[in-house]
């Protein structure tokens, strides 16, 4: 088995106690079958509370107040403080925050950015993430007809795109919403010989987005788009899709709901004036092109090559590019409310806070890259007004 992770991965260490949006409360834990026998089984002076504490029927841990049964007082697990350490975890509490993709020989793990501490350190590095392979040749893959219809060489291409991407997004040499231009055009382009069966002519697509040539065009493209009259309106208007898109999925968090209804107050509010240009001096130095690119990095590793499952590359960068715009605009609200008490740990609450509403439900998931799919609400050309 081949394995994928980002260069920060083992950085990793969780806070406990002090986390500030423990992952034990928000949201329902599934157990996985093997847990399931294992509590069932086991025995001791817990093992009743245990039993009492599951929902058998629903495969989850009961929750009172949003908080997980065992998550005590001090916001630490009584499951793992008494029914033996990590052991006693099940799959979902041993492997969180990682995320884990499986392809066929291929297993990508990464730290999710639901998790504060792992927002830290996605947001918080310095240089462009590098990925470390590496083998295991003792552990086993999956049965080969649990791959049995997947698409070999559209992966290949889906990880030869992902590369150029990633070179893309981190040349440092070019403004953020540059690279975030030519990405989002390479996944279009790329989505289009796709959908015409035209994989063949994906090496030939790449090398032109490799060419030096190609920044000039993009450079020149978003400056023209820029200078149209009607550029600030387009960008409201985008805006406001890509937040009804949030408001048509479901809400895990009480207080998400309130949050969305005051950016986009803020958006329609400042309609009349031009507000990314008023932000520049402070807002900028907040949410800063390093930030915008680790997010659209964290995306397009964590998702991009899914494609493979379900053909829709372009709505895999359009979710990256998403994510990212709707997590810069959300602080915006805040930074624009109180820029002098708005700083970077209200970037990571953001950041977390979005990718726990979005990226774990898998409705959500899917929901939204519907929406995005759809090229009459959201055409490439009036994405490009958001940058």
């Amino acid at each position: 088995m081949q394995y994928t992770v980002p260069d920060y991965y083992k950085q990793f260490t969780c806070t406990a106690g002090q986390c500030p949006a423990t992952c034990c409360a928000g949201w329902q834990i599934q157990i996985d079958p093997a847990s399931l026998r294992k509590y069932r089984k086991m025995k001791g002076p817990f093992k009743n509370r245990l039993r009492n504490e599951i929902d058998w029927e629903e495969k989850c841990f009961r929750r009172y107040g949003g908080r997980c049964a065992f998550l005590n007082e001090d916001n630490l697990c009584d499951l793992y403080q008494e029914g033996g350490g990590a052991k006693a975890f099940c799959q979902t509490c041993r492997t969180y925050p990682r995320h884990i993709e499986e392809f066929e020989g291929l297993r990508e793990i990464s730290l999710s950015l639901s998790c504060p501490a792992a927002a830290e350190i996605i947001l918080g590095k310095p240089g462009p993430v590098r990925f470390l392979h590496a083998e295991d040749p003792d552990r086993s893959e999956p049965q080969p007809d649990a791959y049995e219809d997947f698409d070999y060489f559209l992966f290949t291409k889906l990880e030869d795109a992902r590369e150029v991407l990633f070179r893309i997004l981190q040349d440092r040499t070019h403004p953020v919403n540059i690279r975030a231009a030519a990405a989002l055009a390479l996944a279009h382009d790329l989505q289009e010989r796709i959908d015409h069966g035209a994989l063949y002519d994906a090496d030939r697509l790449l090398e032109r987005y490799k060419k030096e040539n190609m920044w000039i065009w993009f450079e020149k493209r978003l400056k023209l788009l820029a200078s149209a009259e009607d550029h600030m309106q387009k960008r409201q208007e985008m805006l406001l899709k890509l937040f009804d898109v949030l408001d048509r999925l479901e809400t895990l968090q009480d207080d998400w709901k309130p949050q969305l209804e005051e950016t986009v107050k803020h958006i329609t509010e400042c309609s009349s004036r031009n507000e990314k240009k008023e932000t520049v001096p402070g807002f900028t130095a907040l949410f800063t092109d390093d930030t915008a690119e680790q997010l659209l990095v964290y995306f397009v590793f964590t998702y991009f090559c899914g494609a493979v499952y379900n053909y829709n590359a372009y709505g895999k960068m359009k979710f990256a590019f998403a994510g990212t715009v709707l997590i810069r605009e959300l602080l915006r609200a805040q930074w624009s409310a109180d820029p002098g008490r708005t700083g970077r740990p209200d970037l990571i609450r953001t950041a977390y806070r979005y990718s726990r509403e979005i990226e774990h439900s898998d409705f959500n998931k899917i929901r939204m890259e519907d929406l995005l799919s759809d090229e009459l609400i959201f055409p490439l050309e009036d994405l490009l007004h958001l940058l």
